[in-house]
Parts: structure tokens; C-alpha cells; sequence
């Protein structure tokens, strides 16, 4: 867990995988780095699985999926240290656009 590839961003896809006796440990080490975007966890226990995505502190956590599953509705963002706002379409649409409140009286 030393190596540059698990200690900085990077920009590209990359996965690094890294086996574990303890979960907790796990998470926090995973939670230790400035950045944060989307985790993985492989487990045949759907109790760690669902602990991992609570507690890991990532934009979105894949269950038995690596993290190149994408589809155009859903949201992507980095947390911390890593990208600025959230992307996906409904997301770029909202933060593309203008709100305006316009009140209208009808009285003549």
C-alpha cells in the first residue's frame, strides 16, 4: 500500500486491490487518503459488503464490480481532494443552468 498508485490520484483507470484480514482496518486506510471517488469491495458476505459502503468515504461503492461500471444517469463525483461538483447528465444540466423565481400579481 505503499506505492504511488495507492497514495496519490490518479488520473486513468487504475485499480489496485489489496486483500484484508480485518475490515475495519480496511476502511480505515482506504478512508486515510486526501481522495476519494468510487471504492470496490469483493466479499461473499453481504454483511461486509454492507458495512464497507457505509462506512467507506466514496462518491459510490460497487459491490463485486470494478469501478469502470458507469451508465449516463447516474451521478460521479470526487470527494475531498478529488474533482469539484458532481458530473453525470441530470447533474451537468443542473449546475449548467440558471434558477430564476418569477412571481406574478393579478391584480389589473
Amino acid at each position: 500500500m505503499d506505492a504511488k498508485v495507492s497514495r496519490l490520484e490518479v488520473f486513468g483507470p487504475l485499480t489496485c486491490v489489496y486483500g484484508y484480514c480485518d475490515v475495519d482496518e480496511a476502511i480505515r486506510i482506504a478512508n486515510s487518503l486526501p481522495y476519494a471517488f468510487q471504492a470496490s469491495v469483493f466479499s461473499s458476505d453481504i454483511a461486509v459488503a454492507l458495512k464497507a459502503a457505509r462506512h467507506l468515504d466514496a462518491s459510490a461503492v460497487l459491490v463485486n464490480d470494478h469501478t469502470a461500471f458507469r451508465t449516463d444517469w447516474m451521478p460521479f463525483a470526487g470527494r475531498r481532494q478529488s474533482g469539484y461538483g458532481v458530473g453525470g447528465i441530470p447533474w451537468t444540466m443542473e449546475e449548467m443552468a440558471d434558477d430564476k423565481m418569477v412571481v406574478f400579481n393579478g391584480v389589473s
